[in-house]
């Protein structure tokens, strides 16, 4: 399989890529920082959710019913498990199970990674469907895609909401690093020019103000994960699948 490497600076790749429109968002980016692309192949196209476990990372396709369980090094199939739900989103790791995301039954399951089973389905927040989603070590976030705000919710409380935050974008995807929330964008929104080329966008929310602390350029960008787990402090990686060159950018902020 073939991989591909590239260091690709913040604003320079920004001015290339995305013209006006991202260079603006990167306006907020730290000077000076760095984002290092290594690419692998993805499981299959499609991807809707994506998380790891520690060692390998789950990868949900969209109208599959199938979520593959893929080596982070190569992109690999090690796995297949089926899901009820065909209509799939995001999903996340928690330590010992599964959620998984199903946007059009608005529903969250909690499943067994060693057996299949559906241990547990909770509601997915909010009145519109629902994308990516991840774990920061007690709550689950979730994107909710129709209605522009990421939800904060406890899965052991059957996904009571504990706040939200509104925002003026379509979030595709959610990954946690220890400590922060990162999400995927793809810009410009797609109910607000049509004709424009479609450019992605991965961000990092300072959750205490909500505001921007960076930006970086990743074309096509869909769901995302990192290596961050219960087990680990601070993630070292980061995976976002790149719906346009059907592969996964694992990426390193340096």
């Amino acid at each position: 399989m073939r991989r591909t490497r590239a260091i690709v600076v913040g604003f320079t790749v920004a001015c290339v890529l995305g013209g006006l429109v991202v260079s603006h968002r990167l306006g907020l980016a730290q000077t000076g920082t760095a984002l290092v692309v290594d690419s692998i192949p993805t499981p299959a196209d499609n991807l809707s959710g994506l998380s790891f476990d520690g060692s390998s990372l789950w990868a949900t396709v969209d109208e599959s019913g199938t979520i593959y369980q893929a080596d982070p090094e190569t992109g690999k199939v090690l796995r297949r498990l089926s899901f009820p739900s065909k209509s799939t989103g995001g999903s996340a790791w928690d330590g010992r199970f599964l959620w998984q995301l199903a946007y059009k039954d608005r529903t969250i399951s909690k499943m067994d990674i060693v057996t299949g089973a559906t241990r547990e389905v909770i509601p997915s927040p909010g009145k519109g469907q629902c994308s990516g989603m991840t774990y920061d070590g007690k709550y689950l976030w979730v994107a909710n895609f129709d209605e522009e705000r990421i939800y904060e919710i406890d899965p052991a409380r059957h996904g009571q909401i504990v706040r939200f935050i509104d925002g003026n974008h379509e979030v595709t995807g959610l990954a946690w690093d220890g400590k922060t929330l990162w999400f995927g964008i793809v810009l410009p929104l797609k109910n607000r020019q049509e004709d424009a080329p479609r450019l992605g966008v991965v961000e990092q929310l300072n959750l205490l103000n909500q505001e921007i602390t960076r930006s970086y350029p990743v074309a096509g960008v869909g769901p995302g994960t990192s290596d961050w787990t219960p087990q680990r402090p601070r993630a070292t990686r980061f995976w976002w699948y790149d719906g346009y060159h059907h592969r996964l950018a694992r990426i390193k902020v340096v």
